[in-house]
């Protein structure tokens, strides 16, 4: 898979994750589906913020930790978004991360390697590139199914389309 390729798969994926986000009732921004989970708020923030991340750490390395003990308990401490914050926190990470992997060259990309908390050790670069659509495809899933559980009418189109 070239860059290019990966980057408009991604763009497929993170499309509709705007239109979820504003699915969500102002008054439902701090619901959580169990005591120990985010609340919508807090799994938006980290939705977007989790871009900027798996961006920098991809291209360079920089995971800003150096644990994923230290990454949980940093998540513990998630602030929660509004939605208005949401959707710009996502457009803005999400620039970002573009912007970390479009500085890679397709060698880069396809045959460098980057050392990872999440595998906990040196993986290819395009696995970890995989892994962040993994992320945000698997948060979103689990959006769309409290987004249900709060009885808003979704169906597939909203995991797939804008």
């Amino acid at each position: 898979m070239t860059l290019q390729n990966y980057l408009q798969y991604f763009d497929e994926m993170i499309k509709p994750t705007e239109p979820l986000f504003r699915l969500v009732p102002p008054d439902k921004v701090d619901w959580k589906p169990t005591e120990n989970s985010f609340t919508l708020g807090q799994q938006m923030a980290h939705m977007a913020g989790a871009l900027g991340v798996y961006g920098h750490g991809i291209a360079s390395g920089d995971w800003g930790f150096k644990s994923m003990r230290e990454r949980f308990v940093q998540n513990r401490h998630t602030p929660s978004v509004n939605i208005e914050e949401a959707v710009q926190e996502l457009a803005e990470n999400y620039t970002e991360f573009k912007k970390c992997l479009g500085s890679l060259s397709e060698d880069e990309f396809n045959l460098g390697e980057v050392e990872t908390p999440q595998f906990g050790r040196k993986v290819p670069r395009w696995r970890v590139a995989m892994l962040a659509v993994e992320h945000h495809v698997n948060h979103k899933a689990e959006f769309f199914m409290c987004l249900k559980s709060l009885g808003i009418k979704v169906n597939t189109g909203h995991l797939y389309r804008a």
